[in-house]
C-alpha cells in the first residue's frame, strides 16, 4: 500500500464531513461518502464526484482502508463501532461521542478490534501550538502553575435549533462544542495531568432568545427551536500537581470574540492566540509571546514574539492519519486516550450542573 492509494470512507457529510472529504481527495486518495440526506449526497457528488451512499454500512461494503465519522455527536459511537468491526481503521471528529458512556463504548471497541482511532482536535497541529508545546517541553517556563484559558464568541451560536443545540444529539452545548478544545489543549501543554477538582457553572442566557442579534450564524436560526443546551459556561479546574486553570467558553457573549491561553511559569509566562478569523475553518490567529524577567546586567523584563508560518491544521491532522494507516503505526497525537480523557472533563463540567 503506497500513500497514494487509499480508500476512504466519509459517513456524515456536513461542513466538516465535506471539507475533510475533499482534503482527502486533494492528497489523492479515493473517498467515498454517506449521508441521510439527498442535498447532502448531491453536494458530495458535486464536489468530490465518487460514489455516496445513504447509510453507512452501503459504504462499508467497500473495501476501504479508513473511515471518518463526521456525523452528529449521537452517532459516533454506532457508526464507529460498527466500522472497527468491520476492520476499518478510524478516524472520529471531536468531540468522542455526545456522553461519556457512548465514548468509553467506542475506546472499548478500538481496544478490541485493535484498530487504529484518531480524533478531531486539529488545534495541536497548528505551527503556533507546536512552537509554544517545543518551549514548554524544553523548560523555558518552568513550572507551570497556572493557565487562564478562553474560547469566547461575540456571536456563534452554530444554528439555533439545528442538532448542535439539541442535548440529546450534541451531549450539551458550547463546553462539548468549542469548549473542549481549551480542554484538549490545557491536557496538551500540561503533559496529560491528573485533575483532582472540577467547579463549573454553565448558562443560557442568549440562545434561546427570540431577539437573538447576530451578524452571521454557522447554520440556518430556527428561532431557539429545541435549544435545551448552555451557551456559556465559566470553570476552575485543580489538578493534583496544584497546577489550577481557569475556562471561559461562550457561544455569545458581549464581549471580544477570543481563543486565548495565559500560561503562568516559574521561569517564564506565555500568551497564545488563535482566535478564529471571521468564522473561517483554518483561518486563525497564530500569535504567541512569551514574558519573563531577569537580574543580568540590572533587573530587566524580556518580552519576546514568535513569528511562524501560518499552515492548515485540518491538513496536517488528515495527513497523519493516513500516515498512520500507510505505516500501520498509531498515531502519538489525537489517541482515543487522549480523546477520552477530555470528555471525562466534560462530563465533570456537567454534572456539576445537573
Amino acid at each position: 500500500m503506497t500513500e497514494d492509494t487509499l480508500e476512504i470512507g466519509v459517513a456524515g457529510l456536513g461542513t466538516y464531513g465535506l471539507l475533510r472529504a475533499e482534503i482527502l481527495a486533494e492528497f489523492g486518495h479515493t473517498v467515498y461518502g454517506s449521508d441521510a440526506s439527498p442535498d447532502a449526497r448531491e453536494e458530495f457528488e458535486r464536489r468530490v464526484g465518487t460514489a455516496v451512499f445513504e447509510r453507512p454500512a452501503e459504504l462499508f461494503e467497500r473495501d476501504l482502508d479508513g473511515v471518518l465519522v463526521t456525523t452528529p455527536n449521537k452517532f459516533h459511537e454506532p457508526v464507529a463501532t460498527a466500522a472497527m468491526e468491520r476492520g476499518f481503521d478510524m478516524f472520529v471528529e471531536k468531540p468522542l461521542a455526545h456522553t461519556l458512556e457512548s465514548a468509553e463504548r467506542i475506546a472499548a471497541t478500538a481496544r478490541e478490534t485493535d484498530c487504529l482511532c484518531m480524533v478531531g482536535f486539529q488545534n495541536r497541529f497548528l505551527n503556533v501550538c507546536k512552537v509554544l508545546k517545543w518551549y514548554i517541553d524544553e523548560g523555558y517556563l518552568g513550572e507551570i502553575r497556572h493557565v487562564q484559558a478562553a474560547y469566547i464568541r461575540r456571536r456563534g451560536v452554530p444554528g439555533r435549533g439545528s442538532w448542535y443545540t439539541s442535548s440529546e444529539i450534541a451531549g450539551g452545548g458550547a463546553v462539548i462544542d468549542i469548549g473542549i478544545h481549551l480542554i484538549d489543549l490545557l491536557d496538551h501543554f500540561l503533559d496529560a495531568p491528573v485533575i483532582d477538582d472540577v467547579a463549573a457553572t454553565t448558562r443560557q442566557d442568549f440562545g434561546h432568545r427570540e431577539s437573538y442579534a447576530y451578524l452571521d450564524m454557522w447554520g440556518e436560526d430556527a428561532d431557539a427551536n429545541m435549544f435545551d443546551v448552555e451557551d456559556s459556561a465559566s470553570g476552575f479546574l485543580t489538578y493534583e500537581d496544584e497546577t489550577t486553570a481557569t475556562l471561559e467558553v461562550a457561544w455569545a457573549a458581549n464581549a471580544e470574540s477570543v481563543h486565548r491561553y495565559q500560561l503562568y511559569g516559574t521561569e517564564g509566562g506565555a500568551v497564545l492566540d488563535i482566535t478564529d478569523r471571521l468564522n473561517g475553518m483554518a483561518e486563525v490567529d497564530q500569535s504567541l509571546r512569551f514574558y519573563g524577567a531577569n537580574t543580568g546586567g540590572m533587573d530587566h523584563y524580556l518580552d519576546a514574539s514568535v513569528t511562524v508560518n501560518s499552515n492548515d491544521p485540518y491538513r496536517e491532522q488528515l495527513r497523519t492519519f493516513t500516515t498512520a494507516i500507510t505505516e500501520d503505526a498509531p498515531p502519538s497525537v489525537n489517541t482515543i486516550e487522549q480523546a477520552l480523557a477530555v470528555q471525562q472533563v466534560v462530563d465533570r463540567i456537567y454534572a456539576e450542573n445537573e
